[in-house]
């Protein structure tokens, strides 16, 4: 053995030795697959941070590498100790707390979630040891470190929540067993400030400008946001005895709800000049629902209805499927969108069937620089199919699909991982989708605004072309198409709605645009 090699050995075992007695992780002195190590629940975190991982190779719409996404990771530490930091070096990482070494590991030679998650727990074990900060971190603290760290790397989207979080996910897209109130907090109790129709607070009698003192005997004086919250909410069918002072009796009057399923509202619809504007404030599971039987209802009322809005101003989009059937309602046929990622489940294609809601009526969607996701495909696949147009500015451009991974801890991860396209076969991602009437910047009359459209309708048909045909990863040419209809925030107040209304009663300006539409779209399948 040469000198220098004896010398490579004996530096080794001083090292190893060093950190041993220094309390040090390191290879050698790591305890691999026990379930407790100095009091941290290392198999809990094991299986929520193994099954996420896997979750996350699998299914993202980029395949992350594994040894990275991890490191990123563990630099989420520093969230919870300021005072740590790694250094990656070729075939070890470091983790120090300040200028004290606290682990000392070699890198995994594979791409498999257990080595690295191995080196994660090792890296872990090691800096508890030299920071109070981590030591006192219970396992959701680190588990949000860790994917907020991660995630952030691997895309805009991609995110973590932790339990309470996830269950508050859970409510706004599937509903939850609640009694339809809207309320503000006040020194006499709750101040009824909003019913849902037909909900459980509405059907047992309570007005707008009650004040709930008690629930189940129970002052909400002092109780924070939310614990009322937790109160009011409970399983459906459960009830509950609400202690309540109105103007027009005293004492205090006690009422019984019986909760039911709640799903926050997400659409409005208001007749004016016999055009029906219909509002989608974003897309949850009866989103589809409601739009069908607010409509359905005004069709009926309002004999001569000559058109539609759907405003989608401000929507920042929700879920897919409610996008797609939302398309439907108003679509006979053609494709709605299609979506494409790595894993077999998300490539997926939507067609319209036959039927029309609105029997043909013209149809003007509203978007701006707020309007994303599934207001996006909803946008799209009314215009590139020719059904309608779109007035505004260019939407926002998210143009990627989520899908939501449960963990063992009900937490849970949203997951970029798939690209939708539009019917004309554009991806949406960082382009968003083109008015045909284009009022970015446009604050002045109505007739001001006819006459800029009809200067350049003609223009944003020629522009849709290169919509259609730029490469998705071209992101300075997807920059300069988006500035020929420059992105912004279009208020309620705008010329916008009134624009739309203008083209839905006047039926050569409505055809014009259209046609213009449907010259300009691609008619190919997704």
């Amino acid at each position: 053995m040469s000198m220098f090699r004896a010398l490579s050995v004996a530096s080794a075992l001083l090292l190893v030795s060093a950190c041993a007695s220094n309390g040090i992780i390191s290879n050698n002195n790591w305890p691999k697959n026990r379930s407790v190590v100095e009091g941290f629940e290392l198999s809990e975190s094991n299986r929520v941070l193994s099954h996420g991982l896997t979750q996350i190779s699998a299914r993202a719409l980029k395949q992350p590498l594994m040894g990275r996404f991890v490191l990123t990771g563990i630099t989420g530490l520093a969230d919870i100790d300021p005072l740590f930091s790694i250094i990656d070096a070729d075939d070890r990482v470091q983790a120090y707390i300040g200028g004290a070494l606290a682990s000392d590991l070699a890198k995994p030679a594979d791409q498999t979630v257990s080595a690295w998650l191995d080196l994660f727990h090792g890296t872990l074990v090691g800096v508890r040891r030299k920071s109070e900060l981590i030591t006192s971190a219970d396992l959701e603290q680190i588990y949000t470190a860790f994917f907020d760290a991660a995630l952030d790397d691997l895309d805009p989207y991609s995110r973590y929540s932790g339990r309470l979080q996830a269950r508050a996910n859970r409510e706004t897209r599937n509903g939850f067993g609640g009694i339809g109130l809207r309320y503000v907090n006040t020194d006499l109790g709750l101040e009824v400030q909003g019913l849902q129709p037909e909900a459980p607070a509405a059907a047992a009698g309570l007005i707008v400008g009650d004040f709930i003192t008690h629930i189940d005997g129970v002052s909400l004086a002092t109780k924070r946001s939310w614990t009322i919250r937790r109160m009011l909410r409970g399983p459906i069918g459960s009830t509950s005895t609400f202690s309540i002072i109105r103007k027009s009796f005293q004492p205090a009057k006690s009422i019984t709800v019986v909760r039911s399923l709640i799903v926050p509202q997400t659409v409005e619809l208001t007749v004016r000049d016999n055009v029906a504007i219909v509002e989608i404030h974003s897309f949850n599971q009866q989103t589809s629902q409601t739009v069908e039987a607010l409509l359905t209802k005004a069709l009926s009322d309002e004999t001569s209805i000559s058109g539609v809005i759907l405003d989608l101003r401000g929507d920042p989009g929700g879920l897919l499927d409610q996008a797609v059937t939302v398309s439907d309602l108003f679509m006979e046929s053609g494709w709605i969108v299609s979506t494409r990622g790595r894993h077999p489940e998300s490539i997926q294609r939507y067609q319209a069937f036959e039927g029309d809601i609105a029997g043909g009526r013209p149809i003007v969607v509203l978007v701006d620089s707020r309007s994303a996701s599934a207001a996006e495909i909803v946008a799209a696949a009314i215009q590139d199919t020719g059904r309608g147009l779109i007035i505004g500015t260019s939407s926002y451009g998210k143009g990627t699909v989520q899908t939501v991974v449960r963990l063992p801890n009900d937490g849970e991860i949203t997951l970029t991982w798939s690209r939708f396209h539009a019917p004309s076969g554009y991806a949406i991602e960082d382009l968003g989708v083109l008015p045909m009437v284009c009022t970015s910047g446009l604050e002045g009359p109505i007739n001001d605004a006819l006459q800029r459209w009809q200067e350049t309708g003609s223009q944003i048909a020629a522009l849709k072309a290169d919509w259609r045909t730029v490469a998705p990863n071209d992101i300075e040419a997807r920059a300069s198409l988006r500035s020929h209809c420059p992105a912004e925030v279009r208020p309620e107040t705008s010329v916008d709605l009134e624009l739309a209304r203008r083209l839905i009663l006047k039926d050569s300006l409505y055809a014009q645009a259209v046609g213009l539409t449907a010259t300009s779209a691609a008619k190919k399948e997704p």
